[in-house]
């Protein structure tokens, strides 16, 4: 019987063993961000073709011709550049009378021409030859980046480094000892600004000066989290352990 109660006060204290929790390391957590400025390598251009019409076939076969012209004269001039139409329409124009309802006094076709173009310095030839093709407007012109990958990279880089040196400061100031990486997170999604758009809505009376190119910035944010070591894991360099202590004179 004897037997039996110490058999039962041991597996208690088994059991009370392994509910303890489980001591965590500490650790730190620091946060490194970056903002990489790069001035744009591609422009969009919507070029706004506008024709007027007494019906709507002659306004769509109008603007279909205009347009088609337009595309023409843009791949001759930038044979790699991707050019297509979007956006094609025809309306009726309404005149509203005092008395008495609406009439038809004739059609609007309207159509927008894509320039996708990896040329900046070729900006203001696109405008040109808008110009003399008849286009009323350029709807809107977008400088962007043709591959965005290498500048998130480099912007991830920079956080982690500077994150990296933060970590290292303030385990000095601390003075504690950085143990291993245990854990990288991305703070946020990658922030890629807005492209730069502008708008001429008129080209035929717009004054065009010159157009600033501006920059897109890329901004990256990271979290990292190290591990700090105990006293135990690392050992004072100048205390000699009796393995090595010197032998008695």
């Amino acid at each position: 019987m004897r037997s039996i109660s110490i058999l039962l006060v041991y597996m208690a204290m088994l059991h009370g063993q392994q509910s303890l929790p489980v001591t965590e390391r500490p650790s730190l957590r620091v946060h490194g961000q970056s903002t990489i400025s790069v001035e744009p390598d591609q422009l969009q251009f919507d070029i706004g073709v506008v024709t007027q019409a007494n019906t709507a076939k002659e306004a769509a076969d109008q603007n279909d011709s205009q347009s088609k012209a337009l595309i023409q004269q843009l791949q001759m001039a930038f044979p790699s550049a991707s050019v297509k139409s979007i956006n094609f329409s025809v309306n009726p124009n309404y005149h509203y009378p005092a008395q008495g309802g609406p009439t038809i006094v004739g059609y609007t076709g309207s159509n927008t021409v894509r320039l996708l173009l990896n040329d900046i310095s070729k900006l203001q030839s696109v405008i040109d030859i808008a110009i003399k093709s008849g286009a009323k407007s350029i709807n809107r012109l977008t400088f962007t980046l043709q591959n965005e990958n290498p500048v998130r990279a480099d912007a991830f880089a920079k956080a982690a480094e500077q994150a990296q040196a933060g970590a290292q400061a303030l385990a000095a100031s601390l003075k504690v000892h950085l143990g291993r990486l245990i854990n990288v997170e991305e703070g946020q999604p990658v922030i890629v600004s807005a492209p730069r758009q502008i708008t001429f809505e008129n080209l035929g009376s717009t004054n065009l000066a010159p157009i600033s190119l501006g920059t897109i910035d890329v901004h990256a944010d990271v979290n990292l989290t190290y591990e700090i070591l105990q006293d135990t894991d690392h050992p004072c360099e100048n205390s000699t352990s009796p393995a090595n202590a010197p032998a008695p004179q």
